[in-house]
């Protein structure tokens, strides 16, 4: 059961320096895991690659929440949506290829739960489709399968999405993206931007896009991603920061990601 504080101006003024929680939901920031807890469920941790470590500027040393984290506490925090399109904000602990899951039962079932959960990344038109910097809008984490329930460690499997020829050279793709464009706006790369995974999919149906992954045994074929059960109530910490699809001129091209975020670092409630 979450404890809430008796004494707000108290639990600002000790803050982390309380040995109990002074909010429910710092037991909600994102710590790395332990080795022991990273087997148990399936991962192999000397096969991850960019393993977060203590460095000051992406994460910081901390006093984890419970036994099966890490004293390593993520600084770095990306902005992007859900499958039903809500900012949602979480961060990279780091990735693997296919044999980074451990050669057991538990490495099998770890497999199925990631293949089963797809972390959407769109890259700018004409670059690189399986590019990870030139994105043209934010990531989309697919929570449709009981992400918070069933899947203790967030791992993801990568998938690029891409437009196809067929979007911009056939008037049935030219209404499909007009459509899109004036219910979502536009991209960073002009392109419309995609909200939801029903329009991840809808669009896929009619060939408009394609949806691809990395080889087996590609090093970021998948990802451990944990996202923010609860931001509220100091569930994302006053010293994270924020990284985001932003525009040339550096203003995030969604401003509510930012909005959100800033309002929850520094008020611990959403802005909207």
């Amino acid at each position: 059961m979450k404890l809430r504080a008796l004494l707000a101006p108290l639990a600002i003024v000790l803050g982390l320096a309380c040995t109990t929680p002074a909010f429910a939901d710092l037991e909600d920031r994102l710590f790395d895991f332990t080795d022991k807890f990273y087997i148990k469920n399936g991962v192999d941790p000397a096969k991850i690659g960019g393993r977060r470590q203590a460095d000051g500027i992406r994460a910081v040393a901390d006093k984890a929440m419970f036994s099966y984290q890490r004293d390593v506490r993520s600084l770095v925090t990306f902005g992007g949506w859900s499958d039903g399109g809500k900012d949602v904000y979480f961060t990279v602990h780091g990735g693997f290829s296919g044999h980074g899951f451990t050669k057991d039962s538990a490495g099998k079932q770890a497999m199925e739960i990631a293949d089963w959960s797809p972390e959407y990344i769109f890259p700018r038109r004409g670059t690189d489709p399986f590019g990870l910097g030139a994105i043209r809008q934010p990531f989309m984490l697919d929570l449709r399968k009981g992400y918070f329930s069933k899947n203790p460690l967030g791992l993801w499997i990568h998938v690029w999405v891409n437009f196809t020829d067929r979007a911009f050279n056939t008037a049935a793709g030219q209404k499909a993206l007009s459509d899109l464009a004036r219910r979502n706006g536009i991209a960073i790369d002009g392109t419309p931007i995609i909200r939801t995974a029903s329009e991840i999919d809808n669009l896929f149906s009619k060939g408009y896009v394609t949806k691809s992954v990395l080889p087996f045994d590609h090093p970021l074929r998948y990802g451990i991603c944990p996202v923010v059960k609860d931001p509220t109530d100091s569930g994302i910490a006053m010293d994270q920061f924020l990284l985001t699809a932003s525009n040339t001129d550096g203003t995030p091209l969604i401003p509510s990601i930012f909005e959100n975020f800033e309002s929850l670092r520094r008020t611990g409630r959403w802005a909207n």
